[in-house]
């Protein structure tokens, strides 16, 4: 569990139109996974400064939820969520996605076993920045999903309403990409301004995004790797079930 901070400095001019115009901050986490699915968002910050702070924890949970569509602004609502650390399995036999949880997974990794037989959309969740586990996508969830948390994370400002666990296929205006993995600390700093955008500049931890642009290639790695020992998982899994 490591705390990750991000400061946003703006001028006065910016904070000003930004809140006579109702913009709110929205935040998209990355994973790779062996599913298919869509981001949704997972954090929210609604009361801005000029000297913006946040900061969350990475702490992970498992969700699963009832088979809902993932087209663009879908509200995701998990029916049941499991707080637990990286290495962790999760068997589903519940038709309503009801399970339990036990270590023994892939270290570093989070794992969804369906035993039943009810198709079911699950995922990874994290906390915001309010201490809420909140879903970083929705996906399909038939046998044996596989999740692994990538320390990038996505953000906009956009005056149009969101919420946290809302399908976002595509950005919800001009963003930043920020890699975790490249901050000794776990901190970044930047500025924005209304016109000028992000300070991106020559930085390498930062990817500029242009508003509408899809966020599957940015912040969903379906990883060939993972596909092919969720597989491999899935024949442990089905054996043992077999064997019993």
């Amino acid at each position: 569990m490591e705390q990750h901070k991000l400061t946003i400095d703006m001028n006065e001019a910016t904070i000003d139109q930004l809140r006579d115009h109702h913009f709110a901050l929205f935040g998209l986490h990355a994973v790779a996974t062996s599913a298919s699915g869509v981001p949704t968002i997972w954090l929210s910050v609604h009361y801005l400064e000029r000297h913006l702070e946040l900061t969350w924890q990475e702490t992970y949970s498992m969700f699963t939820a009832r088979h809902q569509g993932m087209a663009p602004s879908t509200k995701i609502v998990p029916t049941h969520n499991y707080p637990a650390p990286l290495g962790s399995v999760l068997t589903v036999s519940g038709n309503d996605g009801a399970g339990i949880v036990t270590p023994g997974g892939p270290a570093g990794h989070m794992e969804i076993d369906n035993t039943g037989r009810m198709e079911l959309g699950a995922g990874l969740c994290i906390h915001d920045t309010h201490g809420m586990y909140q879903p970083v996508g929705i996906f399909d969830l038939i046998d044996v999903d596989l999740f692994q948390p990538i320390p990038k994370v996505a953000f906009f400002f956009s005056p149009i309403p969101h919420m946290a666990g809302e399908v976002a296929t595509r950005a919800l205006g001009p963003g930043i990409l920020l890699d975790y993995s490249k901050a000794r600390d776990r901190t970044f700093s930047v500025e924005y301004d209304l016109h000028d955008g992000w300070s991106v500049g020559n930085r390498p931890h930062a990817q500029p995004i242009a508003a509408n642009e899809p966020l599957n290639p940015l912040l969903l790695v379906r990883s060939s790797a993972l596909q092919a020992l969720a597989m491999q998982r899935q024949r442990i899994t089905s054996a043992s079930n077999i064997r019993r």
